[in-house]
């Protein structure tokens, strides 16, 4: 079995079985990084991008489609990348959110990119909440 870690960059044009992307999550250096253009590059492009983060949106489609039998992505799960969500829509029952153990994650059904952790409301009862509160309030009564 074969190892290699590339970019997604040089990723391009190969397949592999299987591809685990690292850190699809927000942040400056996640997917898709929060780091300005270089205004020089800006002025020698044809034309300026109309879609918010068009570049790196490509770059994920490009590392997502490099595997013929699977992918993971490996994300922190308090500030997943806003494209596990947009997955997650396409997806539907072809996603499996789990631990890094493998345990089975149950996804939030309002947000579709947390998953829902059991807490502690008022008068200690207990009930599931999304794993984005606050971003997403999605609850429901443990069963």
């Amino acid at each position: 079995m074969e190892v290699s870690g590339l970019s997604f960059h040089r990723a391009k044009g190969l397949e592999a079985d299987y591809t685990i992307l690292l850190d699809v999550s927000e942040g400056d250096y996640g997917v898709p990084s929060r780091i300005e253009d270089d205004e020089p590059l800006n002025l020698v492009m044809p034309r300026p991008e109309t879609f918010e983060y068009a570049e790196e949106r490509r770059l994920f489609y490009v590392a997502l489609t490099r595997a013929s039998r699977g992918v993971f992505l490996l994300t922190n799960s308090r500030e997943p990348s806003r494209y596990v969500g947009e997955l997650s829509e396409i997806a539907g029952d072809n996603l499996r959110f789990e631990t890094i153990d493998g345990a089975a994650l149950r996804q939030c059904p309002t947000c579709r990119a947390g998953h829902l952790v059991q807490r502690i409301g008022p008068a200690n009862r207990r009930f599931l909440g999304c794993s984005q509160f606050p971003t997403c309030d999605h609850a429901e009564p443990v069963k």
